[in-house]
């Protein structure tokens, strides 16, 4: 997602915590997937999708492919906003972009993708993502 994009409207806060940051002082840059990973699912919960929910579907979400571009520091104790919103719908595939901004000066420090594959838990294969899932992505993001 280039910075440009406007913001997506589900937005997941974070602080960063002295543990995300490395000898420089910097957010170390694999924790910027944990925030990334965790705006993901607070997205999907927000739709009515939680974790819980899909389990008791019969689902679960497997990652299948991830990327994060760095465009600025992060440091101990900035507010940052994981943007997030669905950017692609396959059968069984979903792909999330976040666009994580420092809140102070509303400076994009990182952009980021995880795609996901729904799979049904007693075969472990993927399968369809149900129609529901559909309508309340598609409520949520044109509403």
């Amino acid at each position: 997602m280039p910075p440009e994009s406007p913001l997506a409207k589900f937005c997941f806060p974070v602080r960063v915590r002295f543990a995300d940051t490395d000898l420089q002082g910097h957010v170390f840059f694999g924790n910027y997937f944990t925030y990334m990973d965790e705006a993901f699912m607070a997205y999907i919960d927000e739709l009515g999708f939680a974790w819980e929910t899909l389990g008791e579907m019969g689902l679960a979400v497997y990652y299948v492919d991830s990327g994060c571009q760095f465009k600025g520091p992060s440091f101990f104790g900035d507010h940052l906003n994981v943007h997030t919103q669905i950017s692609q719908l396959g059968n069984s595939s979903l792909t999330a972009e976040m666009a994580v901004v420092r809140e102070h000066d509303q400076a994009v420090v990182a952009v980021g993708y995880i795609k996901g594959v729904l799979v049904d838990n007693r075969t472990e294969k993927s399968t369809p993502i149900p129609e529901a899932l559909h309508e309340a992505i598609a409520t949520y993001q044109d509403g």
